[in-house]
């Protein structure tokens, strides 16, 4: 099958979900069906993603979303009920090449990952499939609480707008997916169950590392640290639960990981706190650090962070936001925290309880090597799209 991915940014390298999904979805794809990329690009360095995705890609088509366009788009919107970041995405010029493309490869199956990019679908003649990824709607809802007034007034509209948005698109794709039934259960369409749930998977082999003996960390958190969800958990993690484990535990050293992290992020660096920035390799952090904390107290969807962490053998705390999507059990395979005393506790329990901390260890990696391999997560991605194309 000659199929088209449509994305709204070059997916490598790896240091976002999305970016994670499409990926790892693109080089199984590519073992049974002809792959061909399109997407768009802001102002990323657009060389090391195509020279990699050219691996797995028959060809690989990078469109500039031009910024100011995009930010007219954005204003017009606001007079409209279109999603704002619909709107960003939604340039004319951009949907043009993408007719071409279809047309010139002749493509038999389009999958476009986010509503965002869905205005592309329009007019196409080859089948369509839709990649919700999370329940973005919600997502919006969620931040508005977490935001000043002005703020949660954008959120608040942008999310009403995208229900609407989410809803509409049963009837112009031939088939949805999502990557969590959480997610798909917090879809306002009553269509929603004829949603198909694809996880994310993790790469057992890349990360089959070896553990350092000495760890150079009691703690980390990671992500991409420009996306609000992360900043509020690093925040929640180091100004409300850290306080509590420092007055039993003095000397716990901690680290928060990814690329750009804002000022109210940054301030919070201190002798116990490191806060190195984007890495190349996340496995040099998971291999030096005692435990994992996920404090996520807004957004949707399955946390690849945890499927990495847990992946690698490293001891995990979150919440029950972040693992209503993991799924993993209570104090066997993860341990749940509800407030920042309960996150300190687990803390100072884990450091302090070597074999409890191997075995929530040992029960978290076989936990998720047993129910999250990328393989099998695209082997029934795959079988959405021959049912698209059997219709």
């Amino acid at each position: 099958m000659r199929i088209a991915v449509v994305l709204t940014r070059i997916p490598f390298p790896l240091f976002k979900g999305d970016k994670l999904r499409a990926y790892y979805q693109i080089r199984e794809l590519s073992k049974k069906h002809d792959v061909y990329l399109f997407c768009l690009n802001g102002k990323e360095d657009e060389r090391q993603g195509r020279e990699e995705l050219l691996k797995y890609c028959k060809e690989v088509c990078i469109v500039r979303n031009d910024r100011l366009s995009a930010m007219l788009r954005l204003f017009f919107a606001a007079f409209t009920s279109k999603p704002l970041q619909v709107a960003f995405y939604d340039s004319k010029r951009n949907k043009r090449l993408f007719e071409t493309f279809v047309r010139k490869y002749n493509i038999e199956l389009a999958y476009f990952q986010f509503v965002r990019i869905a205005p592309f679908a329009k007019g196409l003649e080859c089948a369509k499939v839709l990649d919700f990824q999370d329940t973005l709607s919600v997502n919006m809802a969620r931040r508005a609480e977490k935001s000043n007034m002005f703020a949660a007034w954008i959120f608040r509209k942008e999310a009403k707008r995208l229900a609407r948005y989410e809803s509409h698109m049963f009837s112009v794709f031939d088939a949805l997916t999502i990557i969590t039934d959480t997610d798909r259960q917090l879809l306002a369409s009553e269509r929603k169950n004829e949603v198909e749930v694809i996880a994310n998977g993790v790469d057992k082999r890349y990360f089959d590392y070896p553990l350092q003996e000495h760890k150079k960390y009691d703690l980390i958190f990671s992500g991409a640290m420009g996306y609000k969800p992360n900043i509020v958990a690093a925040e929640y993690l180091i100004e409300k639960i850290m306080p509590l484990v420092w007055k039993r535990m003095n000397d716990v050293k901690m680290a928060i990981v990814g690329g750009g992290a804002p000022r109210s992020v940054l301030r919070l660096a201190s002798e116990k706190v490191d806060i190195p920035g984007w890495v190349d390799d996340m496995r040099t952090y998971y291999c030096k650090t005692k435990l994992f904390v996920a404090p996520m107290q807004i957004g949707t969807g399955l946390q690849n962070k945890l499927l990495e962490a847990m992946a690698m053998s490293v001891p995990c705390i979150t919440s029950p936001l972040a693992n209503n999507a993991l799924g993993a059990k209570d104090g066997h395979e993860i341990l749940i925290a509800e407030s920042p005393q309960q996150y300190a506790d687990y803390i100072v329990k884990l450091l302090s309880d070597k074999t409890l901390s191997d075995a929530i260890a040992n029960n978290g990696r076989d936990y998720v090597y047993n129910n999250y391999g990328w393989e099998a997560c695209c082997e029934k991605l795959s079988s959405v799209f021959e049912r698209c194309i059997d219709k």
